[in-house]
């Protein structure tokens, strides 16, 4: 039974929705997967925040085309699915390249969109590349503790030096007794 428009319409808007809620979108070709293989594929990308879904391509340009985002026409050839990746863009993506490798060729990456950048295949696949998160957040945090920490010797340096002089001089003076 054919779609009728307004299912159309409401998939196109479902399609806004979940476009609008991800950083980027990976284009695969997927045919040959098993059942099995898509339910791993999905419940890895959902233990990133992401998920993948196979929708119509005309419907998927479309909610593109109403949202003014490029569309990654090269990627788009054959039966494809979509990754809507979320925040961590880094895990998200290393949990796609790895389920490709994983598959034994039947799962390829074609493409993407990265905001409103169009990605080729070999650009989609450099997303793996990515720190994670929690590799920024660590990133972060040694950015701003690291010239901290080297204020903190600056101005404990000469409290420091004095206390080495006079212990240089009381070992001189011939130790504990001296003092």
């Amino acid at each position: 039974m054919p779609i009728t428009r307004a299912q159309k319409a409401e998939l196109i808007e479902s399609y806004k929705a979940i476009i609008e809620g991800s950083t980027a979108i990976v284009v695969a070709d997927y045919r040959g997967l098993t059942v099995a293989q898509m339910e791993a594929l999905r419940r890895s990308l959902r233990e990133t925040g992401s998920r993948f879904l196979i929708a119509k391509k005309t419907l998927m340009r479309r909610a593109l085309q109403e949202m003014d985002r490029p569309i990654p026409e090269d990627a788009m050839v054959g039966p494809v699915g979509f990754a809507f990746l979320g925040e961590d863009i880094g895990a998200s993506a290393k949990a796609l390249q790895s389920f490709a490798k994983e598959s034994g060729g039947l799962f390829n990456i074609l493409g993407g969109l990265l905001g409103d950048t169009v990605l080729d295949a070999d650009a989609a696949k450099s997303l793996a590349n990515l720190p994670t998160r929690e590799v920024q957040l660590a990133q972060l945090v040694g950015a701003i503790v690291g010239p901290l920490t080297s204020m903190a010797g600056l101005l404990t340096a000469p409290h420091r030096d004095i206390v080495g002089l006079l212990q240089a001089r009381i070992d001189k003076e011939g130790g504990a007794e001296a003092a």
